[in-house]
């Protein structure tokens, strides 16, 4: 297991810039257990989630580079 609390609350963000990593003009898109929210954006092919970003509580954030190597250590991918 990675350490991440798999049962607590993400929020699905999607960019609606251009591409830009900072932090503006996000759209919610949805929110539920991190494990779920993982697994939901690995399912996705890579033009749905390029623009994803997962933000958990407690203040964490994670790019989908981040999302895929977790869905795949926790076979959720």
């Amino acid at each position: 297991m990675s350490g991440l609390d798999w049962d607590a609350e993400a929020t699905l963000h999607e960019r609606d810039d251009d591409g830009s990593e900072l932090q503006y003009n996000f759209t919610e898109l949805k929110t539920g257990a991190l494990r779920d929210v993982v697994a939901e954006v690995a399912a996705m092919d890579s033009a749905q989630r390029a623009r994803l970003v997962i933000a958990v509580a407690g203040g964490q954030s994670l790019g989908v580079s981040e999302i895929l190597a977790l869905a795949k250590q926790e076979g959720l991918a």
